[in-house]
């Protein structure tokens, strides 16, 4: 039989098994009750039957084992004691790995025996002794185990799934069917309207200098097509951040019983939906945001006790939107961060001078992000390495996103992640600034306004513009790229609300706002990080996109 031409959908549907067997599993341990069992019985079920139908026996041996197992817990000759949930956790463990190997090369071998065994031994112990029943045995149907060719059992266990209403009164109503569609097909179209946003940028700028209403017309036309199928796409590629969140529960489990400490994981928002590509992206900043929630903020049963807390302490993962942005939130009610040790700890790296007078907490906290800064004195698994929560801050702000760490020391510790909804296509403000035209995106943007000398002061060498009674510092856009100053104080800023507070980036003039299409950009050697990206302008001409809290 060959099975290439499955395997990918057996890999996409024994991802989603695997997971619903993890959340299972723990459901399991947390005591939630037999319909758990249940659950993970039937989730086991279908992979055996898909593993068997494909040839996969390592996969095929280990679910069987779990299978048989699990039967007897459904019937109560079993109980979910703590050995026999750590044995299923590793018989997971197992599957998974097994799955991994033989989905990426059929060929490939994979030692299941010591699984299997720990499987069967708790099996052997706790069967019922009861005389087989022939008769039984000889009418079960076990279509999955005898197929060696392709028939229509093995096309239904990868047929994507349906979901329907049909009405009694309206039998002939058409079904509503879904269907998996690769990842890299979404990815293409996407680049595809992307390109046609912005030929439809460059028709719009020719449909205004002609003056040629029937041409005005049809590009007209031809906008709106667009903008409905850039729409299309983009919800087509839109998927619940539960689909990467659920998989942090059995990382949280494992990683608060390795350090000795109970935790009670809760997960909000799991609907809210953001465009794939941010999906993929965020996996690995969260799960270090709550490894190191768990290393450093959590504090064990015995310390809570004695500081007059709960001995199981809370770890909240949290989405959100906010404007045209996904907002992802970490917070634990630990021992909070303390601020005299991070301005002690950054002095004694020497990542700050040792006469630097903070102006607030915020600055302080905000050396957490700095490459090389640890609070931790021993080199662990886990901390004192000194890579830190500078690699999240990296990789947000790659993402032209930004990262906010609040803290009460004592109660807790929350770190705030805003990132866009898309990676593709994002709004911006366009901007010149000595003859060259950058795209600003609007995500931190309050309001634009003109500067005049009279709103310019200086503070302790840094330039400050009074707006409307509030003093908010100012950078010139000009000086932070190396350019010659303006002969005049004048020019147009930005008001950005970031997360160390509001400031302006002043400019020389603004061309309006455009939709902008991110292009991949690699920042040559000793360049400053000022930059997250480049776009092609309707004009045809290149733009680096700034990063705001670069420049800041």
């Amino acid at each position: 039989m060959n099975t290439e031409r499955y395997a990918e959908l057996f890999r996409a549907e024994a991802r989603e098994r695997l997971v619903e067997m993890n959340t299972s599993l723990l459901a399991i341990e947390r005591g939630e009750g037999i319909e758990r069992v249940g659950e993970l019985f039937r989730a086991v079920h279908t992979v055996k039957g898909m593993s068997a139908a494909m040839g996969y026996e390592s996969v095929r041996d280990v679910s069987h084992a779990l299978e048989t197992l699990l039967d007897l817990m459904r019937r109560d000759a079993i109980s979910s004691s703590p050995a026999v949930i750590a044995t299923l956790f590793d018989a997971v463990d197992s599957l998974e790995s097994a799955i991994v190997a033989v989905s990426s090369d059929s060929s490939a071998v994979t030692d299941v025996s010591a699984a299997v065994a720990s499987l069967e031994a708790i099996t052997a112990e706790n069967a019922p002794q009861e005389e087989p029943d022939l008769e039984a045995m000889q009418t079960m149907e076990w279509p999955a185990m005898r197929l060696a060719v392709p028939t229509p059992a093995v096309q239904r266990a990868f047929v994507p799934r349906a979901s329907f209403t049909a009405p009694v009164s309206a039998p002939s109503q058409r079904t509503q069917r879904s269907v998996r569609v690769d990842a890299k097909r979404l990815d293409t179209l996407m680049t595809l309207i992307g390109e046609l946003v912005i030929a439809r940028g460059r028709l719009q700028e020719v449909a205004r200098k002609e003056a040629n209403p029937a041409f005005s017309e049809a590009v007209l036309q031809a906008s709106r097509l667009i903008g409905h199928l850039q729409t299309e796409i983009t919800t087509a590629r839109m998927v619940p951040v539960g689909q990467a969140f659920e998989r942090f529960e059995r990382l949280v489990r494992d990683t608060a019983n390795s350090l000795g400490k109970k935790v009670v994981f809760e997960i909000l928002g799991s609907d809210i939906e953001v465009d794939k590509s941010v999906l993929d992206e965020i996996g690995d900043p969260v799960m270090h945001l709550l490894r190191n929630s768990l290393d450093h903020g959590v504090e064990s049963p015995q310390e809570r006790r004695s500081s007059g807390k709960p001995a199981v302490a809370k770890l909240t993962l949290s989405a959100s939107r906010e404007r045209s942005s996904v907002v992802i939130r970490v917070s634990d009610d630990g021992r909070g961060v303390a601020v005299d040790r991070v301005l002690e700890r950054a002095r004694g790296a020497g990542l700050i001078d040792a006469d630097w007078t903070p102006g607030s907490d915020a600055e302080i906290l905000a050396l957490i992000a700095r490459p090389g800064f640890s609070t931790t004195a021993r080199v662990t698994e886990m901390s004192g390495r000194g890579v830190g929560l500078d690699v999240v801050a990296t990789k947000v702000r790659s993402l032209g996103g930004s990262m906010e760490l609040s803290t009460d020391a004592g109660a807790g510790t929350e770190i705030r992640l805003e990132l866009p909804m898309t990676l593709a296509i994002i709004h911006a403000l366009l901007a010149r600034s000595n003859g060259e035209v950058y795209a600003l995106p609007i995500t931190h943007v309050v309001e634009t306004l003109v500067v005049s000398a009279d709103m310019v002061r200086f503070e302790d060498g840094r330039e400050i513009l009074e707006i409307r009674g509030q003093s908010i510092p100012a950078v010139r856009l000009r000086e932070r790229l190396g350019h010659p100053a303006r002969e005049d104080a004048g020019g147009h800023a930005v008001v950005l609300d970031l997360p160390e507070g509001r400031m302006t980036l002043v400019v020389d003039e603004f061309l309006g706002q455009q939709e902008i299409v991110v292009k991949q950009f690699d920042a040559a050697r000793g360049m400053p990080q000022l930059f997250n990206g480049a776009t092609i302008l309707t004009n045809g001409s290149p733009a680096l996109i700034l990063d705001a809290q670069g420049i800041a």
